[in-house]
């Protein structure tokens, strides 16, 4: 049987329908009265015990838009926690959403954020003060952005009477613009993954490799950076629309050449870069040749009846990039190597790739002493550590001279 039935309502009296109106979405009805109790005395709660059930009642709703604040878990049977909020976020954009699950995983946050727009991803067990405040704070940020849309639509005749309060409205306003964008985590041309996502992301898997490492030593991050060779000709020959088109033709391939478990990101301009973990650099070689071939050969369409070929370059290392040596060097100072090895391709006649790796019968642990002196060195030095085999190169033909 349900928990809430909306054929079932109680009389609410006057003080209680001026309560916000919020819901509760769990298929175990204690963590429900938990939160039923934590809650009702400053909320009017709905409660649902699965995902499929909380779509049904909102369905039944003349107005679900006023439901202020959602508090669902993602382990759910029939539809998860981000796919009820998924399925419900066009109809209630508004709406503040909270994940609140015992089980915490990168692609279930990455989902959340991304699919459900959500507000906040809170693990069990929770702490009753935070969450209180938080469902609080959430409730408010509902209310003030209902009163900047009312306030929008009033503009015209309040603006002579309240211009000093406008001014105030619209700051507030601008200020919840940019955080909303400085926290969004996917380039809005491409739909590839950002800088931001990269960097907010990347310290937990780098924590979970140091773990590994203890039990598997061959466990490593992979990076290639990977640039589209001469896509200023593109723009200027084409216009930036057509560049543009090329762009997000390009991430397609990317996205058909990773796994799903890689991650691509934009970081720049015509720049990616993917991580792939678990790879061995034979892997990442063979996922840059993929790449490789699969730009080379396919023609990208620029709109208006026009098409190009185009190609790319490649650069490819590994994290950690001294084996044994996690500490030696942050995961940006490898990625700076995979540069490097991206402009060795471009350097050798482009549409290649070179990797970038440690000689593993090198001892590097004078050369490691120093700090940053190992990664200065090969920074500034990168010709004379391969020619002393302190850094190893490897192309897709082996016997053709690299050019530095």
């Amino acid at each position: 049987m349900s928990v809430f039935d909306i054929k079932n309502l109680p009389t609410k009296s006057n003080n209680e329908l001026d309560k916000p109106l919020i819901m509760l979405v769990d298929d175990e009805v204690e963590n429900i009265n938990v939160l039923r109790q934590l809650l009702e005395a400053h909320f009017q709660i709905i409660t649902g015990l699965n995902g499929a059930e909380a779509i049904e009642l909102i369905d039944n709703m003349v107005d679900p838009t006023k439901i202020q604040l959602i508090i669902t878990d993602q382990r759910m049977p029939i539809v998860t926690g981000v796919e009820f909020l998924e399925k419900i976020v066009d109809r209630m954009p508004d709406t503040i959403r909270i994940i609140l699950t015992g089980y915490s995983d990168t692609q279930v946050i990455i989902d959340a954020i991304n699919k459900a727009k959500l507000y906040k991803f809170m693990t069990k067990p929770f702490d009753p003060v935070e969450l209180s405040m938080t469902v609080k704070r959430g409730v408010e940020a509902y209310q003030m952005r209902q009163a900047l849309v009312n306030y929008a639509a009033n503009l015209e005749q309040l603006v002579e009477e309240r211009t000093e309060e406008l001014h105030e409205k619209n700051e507030a306003l601008n200020q919840a613009l940019t955080s909303l964008e400085e926290l969004s985590l996917t380039d809005q041309l491409t739909g590839a993954h950002n800088r931001h996502f990269l960097k907010k992301f990347i310290p937990q898997e780098l924590a979970k490799l140091k773990r590994e490492l203890a039990t598997n030593p061959d466990e490593s991050i992979g990076f290639l950076m990977i640039d589209i060779d001469y896509f200023k000709k593109v723009n200027d020959t084409y216009g930036h629309d057509a560049g543009d088109n090329v762009l997000v033709e390009f991430t397609q391939i990317l996205t058909k050449c990773c796994r799903e478990s890689d991650w691509l990101v934009r970081w720049g301009g015509e720049e990616f870069v993917i991580v792939a973990r678990g790879q061995s650099i034979e892997g990442l070689e063979l996922l840059a040749e993929r790449i490789r071939s699969y730009v080379e050969s396919n023609v990208f369409d620029l709109g208006c009846n026009q098409s190009i070929n185009c190609t790319c370059s490649i650069g490819i290392t590994g994290f950690p990039f001294l084996n044994n040596h996690f500490e030696t060097l942050t995961w940006e100072q490898t990625l700076n190597f995979a540069d490097l090895a991206l402009y060795l391709a471009k350097n050798n006649g482009r549409n290649t790739w070179v990797s970038l790796l440690e000689n593993t019968d090198y001892n590097y642990s004078e050369l490691i002493k120093g700090g940053n002196c190992f990664y200065e060195n090969v920074m500034k030095n990168l010709v004379d550590l391969i020619e002393l085999q302190q850094v190893i190169y490897r192309k897709p033909i082996a016997d053709k001279q690299l050019k530095f």
